[in-house]
């Protein structure tokens, strides 16, 4: 007896463990579903726990039962005293017969077709008690409407095993129909006393209809109940089993990050922090990173960073490439690059900083070399005295030196970003887009000459050179060009043609003059030969001439390579312009010049050299003479404009033509309407130069047929 209940016990404990508690319940369904998908369904594998329950119950049950009919039999209950004897003693029969079926479903269920079909062990169960006891009383030729033990079934079916709930309506159904069907068709009536009453009436069926309609409609219920949970639980499992595999993967992705990852709070800790976070810090795990108690002095350089920092993200809600020097662990200090954001609860709150940090030590490094390529490159580009640019494929201008920006008259500003129709003539503009476009075409390098209009409006000749570059990938990056100014080049060739010119007629004519004089003496046979004056006049005049020249031709040599040298001293105008004139004075008789001297005595004195002032006067009136008819009125005058005086010599001869009068200083230079003249163009170039020495400037003011006037200034 004890061996039964502690049996009933055990079983008990293994029902009910399935649904104790929350925990238990998950626990218990693993294994469940783990013993189900090895062998049956899960509701089949609930159905086979919960038989193992019943049957125990029903023999117990039935065992009760048994022994009360036994005592019956021994010491006659009042209770069934009204039961006829014969009755009684094939109720122990009866007995008997359940106990041996209950006995046959639960060796059925121990077996491996129990396991696998568990619904015919439920059905052997039902009928054990309630179709067995039908069949019983048929065979002894009564019916036998057992309706307290048909509750007790169905009843004790759908609290114990609440699922398959069709199993249940075919246990019933089974024997109902069995009563209601085979009793009435074999004729049977109930056993004595009460022959004489009906085997069945309306109550009777619906009370029978209606405890088996809600037995079933709680286990049809509890069923659904059953399955529901159990997809649910299935399903929250699976969200488990994802939730894990999401888990271990981001935390894969935590772990072996080459960025560092972190929260920090905004009073100065961090929440959490990967390895890469600790190897960039110099630290050999992420807990002694986890371990700071203030960031701002703990990390950072400079403290107000950390300060900056949150300003931002207070403000933007998110920082990106925050860069910032911090300390390591070793003291050393490296650059960090961060890139965070705000996190906030659903009022707003902030909780705290999250983001990822990037060593940028080498990039800045390679930054700051880089930088320091760039400032030397500019410097040595704009120390460059010629013209250096480059451009764009696209033809526009990116950068420039200073020279480029000087010579053109533009700031950077209005050359940078701009094409050469912005900065240059269209007529201009358009050949040098030509030629642009004819480089980026054939690539390398390119030189023309060609024309450029500089900030005072004058064109100079230059040569232009041009090469292409590329970019890292191969394609075209654009051209770097420089322009080299050879407008100076240009006079000078046509100075030199001018030179040779003059050394070629102007000292070679007069050689040639006394060289034919001196083989027609020689070609006389007498042994002495008599000269007459005038030819060695004659000679004396052209060797003083091509000294003069030579002299002239050194003077300007010296005064080009070294400079005027000045002998200053305090010098009254009136008297050096006097000297002049009476110097000159043979020259203006023979062609026949009106001179007029308005300089006054009273004009303030000047600090200058009176010999080369006494030549600025020479040349000037030299030149008015050479270069007009006799007859000419030249006038001298001089004025006080300020700190300065200024000096003219006027004349109203034949003028001269703009061209002219641009190049008139130039060296070598010579107009077009000299008489007989024997120079080489180094008088007004030598007036320049003299009055430029003195710190003062010349020009002159002429037009064709209207004379002109020379003018200098000489400070006071």
């Amino acid at each position: 007896m004890a061996t039964v209940f502690r049996t009933v016990q055990n079983c008990l404990k293994q029902a009910f463990s399935v649904t104790s508690s929350h925990g238990d319940a998950i626990s218990d369904y693993e294994a469940w579903r783990d013993w189900a998908l090895a062998h049956c369904a899960p509701r089949n594998r609930f159905l086979w726990q919960r038989l193992n329950l019943a049957l125990w119950i029903a023999l117990i049950l039935v065992l009760s039962f048994t022994f009360r009919d036994i005592y019956d039999a021994l010491f006659h209950l009042k209770e069934l005293a009204q039961i006829p004897q014969e009755l009684k003693r094939l109720v122990l029969v009866l007995d008997a017969a359940i106990m041996l079926s209950l006995l046959s479903c639960l060796a059925l269920h121990r077996t491996q077709f129990g396991r696998r079909h568990p619904g015919f062990v439920f059905l052997g169960l039902s009928w054990s008690i309630t179709l067995v006891e039908q069949i019983w009383a048929t065979l002894n030729n009564f019916a036998l409407p057992d309706i307290t033990a048909w509750f007790l079934v169905f009843l004790s079916q759908a609290t114990l095993i609440p699922v398959r709930w069709t199993l249940h309506l075919i246990s019933q159904l089974g024997v109902l129909v069995y009563y209601f069907g085979v009793n009435p068709a074999l004729g049977l009536k109930l056993p004595p006393p009460d022959s004489d009453k009906p085997i069945y009436n309306v109550t009777m069926i619906l009370a029978v209809f209606w405890f088996c309609f809600i037995c079933n409609l709680g286990v049809y219920l509890y069923d659904r109940l059953q399955h529901s949970e159990f997809f649910a639980r299935r399903e929250l499992e699976t969200a488990y089993q994802k939730l894990g595999a999401t888990e271990a993967k981001y935390r894969s992705i935590f772990e072996n990050a080459v960025e560092g990852i972190f929260q920090s709070t905004p009073d100065g800790r961090y929440i959490t922090a990967n390895p890469a976070l600790a190897r960039i810090y110099g630290y050999s795990s992420p807990e002694e990173v986890t371990a700071f108690t203030d960031i701002e002095h703990q990390l950072y350089v400079d403290p107000n960073r950390r300060a900056e920092f949150m300003r931002l993200i207070e403000e933007y809600g998110s920082v990106d490439e925050f860069e910032s020097q911090i300390y390591r662990k070793d003291g050393s200090i490296v650059w960090i690059s961060e890139k965070a954001y705000a996190v906030r609860d659903e009022n707003g709150k902030l909780l705290y900083y999250e983001g990822l940090i990037e060593d940028i030590t080498k990039r800045k490094q390679v930054e700051e070399a880089l930088q320091e390529q760039l400032i030397f490159l500019r410097v040595l580009i704009n120390t460059i005295p010629t013209p250096v640019y480059y451009k764009n494929a696209e033809g526009v201008y990116e950068g420039c030196n200073k020279a480029f920006e000087e010579d053109l008259g533009l700031s950077k500003e209005q050359i940078l970003g701009k094409s050469v129709y912005d900065i240059a003539p269209d007529d201009l503009a358009d050949k040098y887009h030509q030629a642009d476009i004819e480089l980026f075409k054939q690539r390398g390098i390119q030189s023309y000459e060609g024309p450029v209009i500089y900030k005072d409006g004058s064109k100079h000749d230059v040569i232009f050179y041009k090469a292409t570059f590329s970019k890292a990938d191969g394609t075209l990056g654009g051209l770097v060009g420089v322009i080299l100014d050879i407008s100076q080049r240009k006079r000078t060739e046509e100075a030199l043609r001018v030179f040779f010119h003059a050394v070629s007629h102007d000292l070679r004519n007069p050689v040639l003059g006394t060289l034919m004089v001196l083989k027609n003496l020689l070609s006389r046979p007498e042994e002495k030969i008599l000269l007459p004056r005038s030819i060695l006049e004659r000679m004396v005049q052209s060797s003083d001439r091509q000294l003069n020249l030579i002299n002239s031709l050194m003077e300007a040599h010296v005064s080009e390579v070294q400079g005027v040298v000045l002998q200053r001293q305090t010098v009254q105008l009136h008297t050096v312009v006097e000297a002049a004139i009476a110097d000159l004075e043979p020259m203006l008789r023979e062609n026949q010049v009106i001179l007029t001297n308005l300089v006054a005595a009273d004009l303030p004195s000047v600090n200058a050299d009176s010999t080369q002032l006494w030549r600025v006067y020479s040349n000037l009136i030299v030149n008015a003479v050479k270069h007009n008819p006799p007859g000419l009125s030249i006038t001298l005058d001089a004025t006080v404009e300020g700190d300065k005086m200024c000096c003219t010599v006027s004349d109203n001869g034949v003028g001269m033509s703009q061209q002219q009068s641009e190049h008139l200083f130039d060296l070598y230079f010579r107009g077009g309407n000299v008489r007989n003249s024997l120079s080489l163009g180094l008088g007004l170039y030598l007036c320049r130069q003299i009055i430029t020495a003195h710190g003062g400037e010349i020009g002159v003011k002429s037009a064709q047929g209207e004379g002109a006037t020379f003018w200098f200034t000489l400070p006071v």
